[in-house]
């Protein structure tokens, strides 16, 4: 038994969908991370360039 609802209703739909779904094949799981990593990778530029033109501007 799960302690959350949610986490075994997730893990139910998982199971009922079929292989030919976008969200039962392997590829949409790495697309989702490599969309995470660029999410991570834009704000750690965003701070490199504020951190870049506060040198720049002092």
């Amino acid at each position: 038994m799960y302690i959350f609802a949610s986490v075994s209703l997730a893990s139910r739909q998982k199971q009922n969908l079929p292989a030919w779904h976008r969200k039962a094949q392997k590829a949409y799981r790495v697309n989702r991370v490599i969309i995470i990593l660029q999410m991570v990778a834009a704000l750690v530029m965003c701070g490199v360039i504020l951190y870049g033109m506060a040198r720049v501007l002092n």
